[in-house]
Parts: structure tokens; sequence; C-alpha cells
């Protein structure tokens, strides 16, 4: 698989074009960090790559056509976890991680033979064996997200898409989470996730997409679109360039 290319895809609310006819590519094995003030489109073009929303314009991944998917397919092919999850069930952890395998069944009623293994790594990398038992109404918002990560990678998709998906973690879970989207991008998966924090982008990022205002003002490798000209540029607000004291990648400050 060569990645999620999309072509002048647009999507509109009502009257309003939300997305501005973005064309590019997400390249597999290669975390995507899709950046952008508020506002700016983000979600909204992961939920037209997942599925959620309508769109105009095109999206494939490799020769399959996005829009002309059936529901299992695209369960199959794409993962998406999204904002603010609302997990006020009676479910456990380890049932709503389980139902990231629905799209594999391959009968009424029975999981499929790699469910086991694939959700046992979910409930790891997500730090999740000590919460197993747990109805979901029970959790906290950290908790709560991280279930619903974890039940995207027992559905082992070749595509991962992630909406703010640390916004909620702890630091200890949130480094945890990108480590591991870094492996799934080494073991060739695509990988994009829409964040508001530039330096997890310039820390674990290969690749960025830069939004304002619908449209892509700037797309590729990390060293290449985040430059002080860039940044001041489409978040209206001056940057200065710094390195931690571990060195490293070239961080960023708002000042």
């Amino acid at each position: 698989m060569t990645g999620v290319a999309v072509d002048s895809l647009s999507v509109f609310y009502g009257s309003r074009e939300a997305v501005k006819k973005i064309s590019g590519l997400l390249p597999s094995g290669s975390l995507t960090f899709i950046l952008g003030p508020n506002g700016s489109g983000k979600s909204t073009l992961l939920k037209a790559l997942g599925g959620a929303v309508p769109f105009r314009g095109r999206a494939a991944a490799g020769s399959r056509d996005l829009s002309a998917l059936s529901f299992r397919k695209r369960g199959c092919l794409i993962g998406m976890a999204g904002q603010s999850p609302d997990l006020n069930s009676s479910f456990t952890v380890e049932e709503i991680v389980a139902m990231g395998r629905l799209p594999h069944r391959k009968f009424p009623g029975g999981l499929d033979g790699g469910a086991e293994a694939a959700v046992e790594r979910a409930v790891c990398a997500m730090d999740l064996s000590g919460l197993l038992r747990r109805p979901a109404s029970t959790l906290s918002g950290g908790e709560r997200q991280r279930t619903l990560i974890a039940q995207v990678i027992a559905q082992d998709p070749e595509v991962f898409l992630l909406d703010e998906p640390s916004s909620a973690l702890d630091p200890k879970h949130n480094v945890g989470l990108f480590r591991f989207l870094r492996r799934m991008a080494a073991e060739g998966k695509t990988v994009a996730a829409a964040v508001h924090d530039i330096n997890l982008a310039a820390e674990f990022g290969d690749w960025v997409w830069m939004l304002h205002e619908g449209a892509l003002a700037a797309s590729g490798r990390v060293e290449e679109v985040l430059t002080e000209q860039t940044l001041s540029g489409v978040y209206g607000v001056p940057f200065i360039p710094f390195r931690s004291c571990r060195g490293g990648r070239l961080l960023w400050r708002a000042v």
C-alpha cells in the first residue's frame, strides 16, 4: 500500500466549504501530523477520510476508492478515533476494545481468528489491563480516550486516523501513545493524527499537513513545514525555535 491519496477533496456543511480542495498524500510507513488553528478543518478532513461525512473529490488507498467501499471493507482498511468520546454505557472496557474486531468477523456472533491477539496487543499498548472489567460509565476522560484508541488498535486497520488522541491523556500515556504510533508506522501502517501541540509533531512526526481556513497551507517533511515563517503565518503569532536539554529535533514556542 502506498498510503492515502486525496485529490481536490472538499467538504461542505450547507453552503459553507469547511475543507477546500485539498490534494496530497498520507504516506504509508509514516506518522503524519495534521496541524492548524481552531476551525481550520482538521477534524472535518479526518471525518471525511473515515467515512463519517460525505465529501467531493477523490480519496483512495492504493487502488481502492474510499467512497466506494462497503462498511465492512472500510472497517478493515481504516480505523478512526475521534474527539470527545461518549462512553456512558454498561459495556466493559474489554468488550469495547473487542468491538474493534467487528469488521473482521466471519460469521454472526463469532470472533475472527486474530481477535484474541489483537485485543491483547491493544490492551497492552494503552495500559488497560487493570481496567478490563470496569464499565465505561465509571471511567475518567483519559481512560475513555485510551479505551477508544485501543478499540482502533484492536481493529488493526491499514490506516489509523486519530483526532486529538492525546487531549485527555496524562504525560505518561501521552508519550506512550505516540511511541506506539511510531511503531505502527514502522510496521508499514499509514498513521495520521490531528493535534494542537506543534511539538508533538516536531518530536514524533515524519510528515506534516498544515491546514489554514480549510485549505492545505503547507505539506512536507516536518523540518520543511515547521519553520518560523510558516508557523507565524498560519497561527498569526511569532514563533521562536529552541532545543530541549536532551537535544534532538528543533522545537517551537509561540511568543
